[in-house]
């Protein structure tokens, strides 16, 4: 998951004077964080004014800048108590490039830069990966699911989402299929009825805040009232649904990165009382499809490790779909 992002001295002059103006200050320091998987800025930046968190998306990165809109609706908008960064501001400018090849193709071009308050916290510990650091990471799952905010169009129902990977892999089964477990191919109808969107609209229902892309690296430990708690950042895929949704996404992640694997994990911290161990299984089965299918098609640009972490993480949950269908020991 390393990755090296652009810099600060690597914004165009205008950019960066859009952002001090934001910011009240002039910019005297940076330090850029790497790592993740977009191509975009990730910046710390010490003002006169104080310290900012800063994203940019540019012109050649539309679905960054696309993120990045969605994300400030979303972190506007959290519940009090949530544990997140406070929003600060977004920003777009238009380009300023007027070479005759960007005038002919005529699209509009911006830049798109927003800000949230520093988190003064460090990251999570997992090479290798520290018990108590998975134990903090669930406890921040558990944190979330415990704001309800209801389905709305800034966080749209993961019921009324169903995710397509389950047909697309049973519809048109990739030739690299053949690489992973062969019981997955040979039970492939079975699977994506498991994971079949009514199923899916069923198990994942509810009012919880989830935020849908929780991992060690959207986590920060922060020290509060002297006791290490966790922080979540990056917010663009936030929605509404079952308690139980960002516990069991942080699992795969987990045995991917070298730590237990998912059902000795929830020897540690447990899904929510009123979970539902079918609907558990749904989404198992549908995060399934989801890395396997992910895995097997062309990197995307500018992120060409991606495919591999879904790759590490596909192996994961299909082995915990599994266990959870008593067809592996536990």
């Amino acid at each position: 998951m390393t990755r090296v992002r652009p810099t600060w001295p690597d914004l165009p002059p205008f950019v960066q004077q859009a952002i001090e103006r934001e910011a009240a200050g002039r910019v005297v320091s940076w330090m850029s964080h790497d790592g993740g998987f977009s191509p975009s800025w990730a910046l710390t930046l010490v003002t006169t004014a104080g310290r900012i968190f800063v994203k940019v998306a540019g012109p050649e990165q539309p679905g960054a800048g696309r993120m990045h809109r969605g994300e400030a609706a979303k972190a506007a908008l959290l519940p009090d108590g949530v544990p997140a960064p406070r929003f600060r501001w977004i920003h777009e400018l238009p380009d300023r490039d007027t070479s005759a090849a960007v005038q002919e193709a005529g699209a509009e071009r911006v830049w798109v830069v927003v800000a949230f308050d520093v988190v003064p916290g460090r990251s999570l510990r997992t090479t290798p990966w520290d018990l108590g650091d998975l134990d903090l990471l669930g406890r921040l799952a558990l944190r979330i699911a415990e704001h309800e905010v209801g389905s709305c169009e800034v966080f749209p129902s993961a019921a009324d989402q169903p995710w397509p990977q389950p047909a697309l892999l049973a519809g048109e089964p990739p030739a690299g299929l053949a690489t992973y477990d062969p019981w997955l191919s040979a039970n492939l109808e079975q699977v994506a009825d498991l994971a079949s969107p009514a199923r899916q609209a069923e198990a994942f229902a509810g009012d919880r805040l989830v935020h849908n892309d929780l991992r060690a690296d959207n986590a920060l430990v922060v020290v509060q009232d002297g006791r290490e708690e966790g922080v979540a950042v990056d917010w663009p895929h936030a929605q509404s649904g079952a308690a139980f949704l960002d516990l069991a996404g942080i699992l795969p992640s987990v045995a991917a990165t070298g730590g237990p694997a998912p059902h000795e994990a929830l020897g540690r911290i447990q899904f929510p009382p009123e979970t539902e161990e079918d609907a558990v299984t749904v989404w198992v089965a549908v995060r399934t499809c989801y890395f396997v299918w992910s895995s097997l098609q062309d990197p995307p640009p500018g992120i060409p490790h991606l495919r591999a972490f879904q790759r590490a993480q596909g192996d994961a949950t299909l082995a915990w779909l599994r266990q959870r269908l008593g067809l592996t020991p536990a």
